[in-house]
């Protein structure tokens, strides 16, 4: 599939950019919203099967719906099998679940307020299109002067990015996902949220920069990435872990460079509103 952009950059210049990505991997669709009766659906079948392995005269299962959980009843004459059994059956359970997530690309995650909800896995798009987006990220570097330092690069992939129109991102703790673009999708689309554009801007640092320490950050609503390189002291960082990461805001539409981040950004990690992954 073919490509083709044209937009203004940070120095107001105009740029174009093309490349062509194979069609299977445009229109490859993993992300599935999460649905908890679904989830519960997957567990409730797949604790059965776990039962179904149990020796009848070792113990005996029952599984029931109560509401929104599943409750498993165990019985058994020995105390001992009674509690291996116990503790099988809820392991098949945390097993169950943890599957339905990776089959559907979705992984947990813990807000500023420690709140636990179910988000699109962003560290496995990112990394499983690293490669895929390859030939994205060399147009870009050739755009560049040789030798150029990263943050030209970096600066010119934001301006990009930036570029590509965007569509709000639904409330992370009560969408489950809905909205959200895998990166080769955000191409094809051409739109997308604020998750969906960082993911693709992670993975095409991480394409060429297979080194770079990457975070990914998250604000109420929003997300932003940062990057360990040299900073100036007027650019916006944060320290994760003792690492001062150089913030940068992928979403636009405003431009802008390394280091510069929007206003309601800024105020919310001020405040102390985020929380953050680490992108291997």
């Amino acid at each position: 599939m073919y490509f083709s952009y044209q937009w203004q950059d940070n120095q107001q210049q105009i740029r174009d950019l093309k490349f062509s990505l194979p069609l299977k991997q445009v229109n490859t669709k993993h992300h599935k919203r999460f649905i908890s009766e679904l989830a519960d659906q997957y567990v409730y079948i797949e604790l059965h099967k776990a039962a179904r392995t149990i020796d009848p005269r070792e113990a005996s299962v029952k599984i029931q719906r109560q509401g929104k959980d599943i409750q498993i009843s165990v019985n058994s004459r020995s105390a001992k099998l009674l509690q291996k059994w116990q503790t099988a059956m809820y392991q098949s359970k945390e097993r169950a679940f943890e599957q339905y997530l990776k089959d559907n690309y979705l992984s947990h995650f813990r807000t500023h307020l420690g709140q636990k909800v179910v988000k699109p896995d962003h560290l496995r798009y990112i990394a499983e299109n690293t490669k895929v987006l390859l030939p994205v990220a060399q147009a870009l570097y050739q755009k560049i002067p040789e030798n150029s330092e990263t943050r030209l690069y970096v600066n010119l992939l934001l301006s990009w990015v930036q570029s590509i129109p965007y569509s709000a991102l639904e409330d992370r703790k009560t969408s489950n996902g809905a909205g959200y673009l895998p990166p080769p999708l955000i191409l094809s689309n051409n739109q997308g949220d604020c998750d969906s554009k960082s993911a693709l801007t992670a993975s095409l640092i991480r394409s060429l920069l297979p080194d770079a320490k990457l975070i990914m950050l998250y604000l109420p609503n929003h997300a932003l990435l940062g990057i360990s390189l040299p900073f100036r002291t007027t650019e916006r960082t944060l320290n994760i872990e003792g690492i001062e990461y150089l913030l940068m805001e992928p979403t636009g539409p405003a431009n802008m460079n390394l280091g510069e981040i929007a206003d309601s950004s800024n105020r919310a990690i001020s405040g102390n509103m985020h929380s953050y992954e680490i992108i291997p």
